[in-house]
């Protein structure tokens, strides 16, 4: 087996050019012209699996609420409990046509998903009696929870997709969510804010991280031979 110079991943005697990095590793007879590397595959963007997608979902999120409309509408020729699945169906057919649109801009994609959230959070409470519950709780558990994600999807880039601290970092990012759950629903319902179990989810949490970030510490050598002998 030969090493890569550029990269020092193992490749085969006969390769003339690295599978990893693309770099020559024969330079060939003088005189010998030298055999260009494979051209990179290019990214196609598949307009017609997204339309198709579309359609399919449109199709399912329309023949579901004329479903539901029907067997509603058909006993007392008005709406009573179809308000809810249907408001259902909206926002699954709202969240599943945002995430083919956004798909493969992780950013945009996140915030139309939190928006999409909110929105049918506020038409639900606006369908149920009694006092509001989307402004004083519901849109800061949204927010929160939008908030931890996106948090955590940026430290997992920078980690560049080790999956020990990657495991470590969303187990730390539940633990702040179940503490700021808490937090929220006792600010609702009590009118106060204090903690209890979540603090000892949150305290339980931490060694488990710590053994994590151990572990990646210890096996980081063995890490980057399996990338080298995988070609990662």
């Amino acid at each position: 087996m030969n090493l890569c110079k550029h990269c020092g991943v193992e490749v085969e005697l006969d390769a003339r050019y690295c599978p990893l990095c693309r770099n020559p590793l024969q330079s060939g007879t003088e005189g010998e012209q030298r055999e260009a590397p494979p051209p990179p595959v290019p990214k196609v963007v598949n307009r017609s699996m997204r339309r198709w997608s579309l359609e399919v979902f449109t199709l399912l999120g329309v023949t579901g609420a004329i479903v539901v409309f029907a067997a509603d509408f058909s006993f007392g020729m008005s709406l009573t409990w179809a308000r809810y699945p249907l408001a259902s169906i909206a926002f699954l057919w709202l969240a599943a046509v945002l995430l083919i649109l956004g798909w493969g801009r992780v950013w945009v994609s996140l915030a139309a998903e939190v928006a999409a959230v909110s929105l049918f959070l506020f038409v639900l409470d606006g369908l149920t009696q009694g006092s509001a519950w989307f402004f004083p709780l519901a849109l800061p558990l949204t927010l929160l929870a939008g908030t931890i994600m996106a948090l955590t999807l940026a430290i997992a880039r920078v980690l560049n997709s080790s999956p020990f601290p990657t495991i470590a970092t969303t187990m730390s990012a539940a633990a702040v969510l179940v503490v700021g759950l808490e937090l929220l629903l006792n600010r609702y319902l009590a009118d106060r804010w204090f903690v209890s179990w979540s603090a000892v989810a949150f305290v339980c949490t931490l060694p488990l991280v710590l053994l994590l970030f151990y572990l990646r510490k210890r096996f980081k050598p063995m890490q980057a031979e399996m990338r080298k002998r995988l070609h990662l």
